[in-house]
């Protein structure tokens, strides 16, 4: 996605994908404010450069969004006005929060399908593992019905040997 400037913003997905490296732990750098990122729709967009570029660089003034619960947005509604520039600060973020409740349930609505998706292919790869075993198990069962009939007749040669 090409940003107002030409800038190549990516999505954090082909991100990773593209530089190998892991959406956790990009999720770690935007969290710490390591690599350029802002927010856009649900979705966090990554500058394109490379990650070497980014794990040395100065931090992104992009804020990460954070969600607040409505109890936390209305005790601070409630508390006593202050002037001082942290507390305008504070009071801004609390107002972007409330208004960013969208862009959270897209994200959340999105990591919801992702954990559906990774869900059905751990049943799945479990239902292949239990055919395997399955075929083992029968695979076992011959050889043991083998062994035992060659045990038998082991037995029975034994047997007339020593009567004889």
């Amino acid at each position: 996605m090409t940003g107002q400037n030409g800038d190549q913003w990516l999505i954090l997905t082909d991100y990773a994908s593209k530089y190998k490296i892991s959406v956790s732990t990009l999720r770690r750098r935007i969290k710490n404010n390591q690599i350029k990122h802002r927010f856009e729709h649900g979705k966090y967009m990554l500058f394109d450069e490379s990650p070497e570029a980014t794990a040395h660089a100065a931090p992104a003034p992009t804020p990460s969004p954070r969600q607040s619960s409505p109890l936390a947005y209305e005790m601070a509604q409630a508390a006593p006005i202050e002037t001082s520039p942290q507390s305008l600060e504070a009071e801004v973020k609390i107002k972007e929060m409330s208004q960013g409740e969208e862009p959270i349930l897209s994200t959340a609505t999105r990591l919801l399908n992702e954990l559906k998706r990774a869900y059905t292919n751990i049943l799945h790869e479990k239902e292949e593992q239990m055919i395997l075993l399955k075929e083992e198990v029968a695979d076992l069962k011959t050889l043991v019905r083998v062994l035992e009939s060659d045990n038998d007749r082991m037995r029975n040669i034994l047997q007339t040997w020593g009567n004889a």
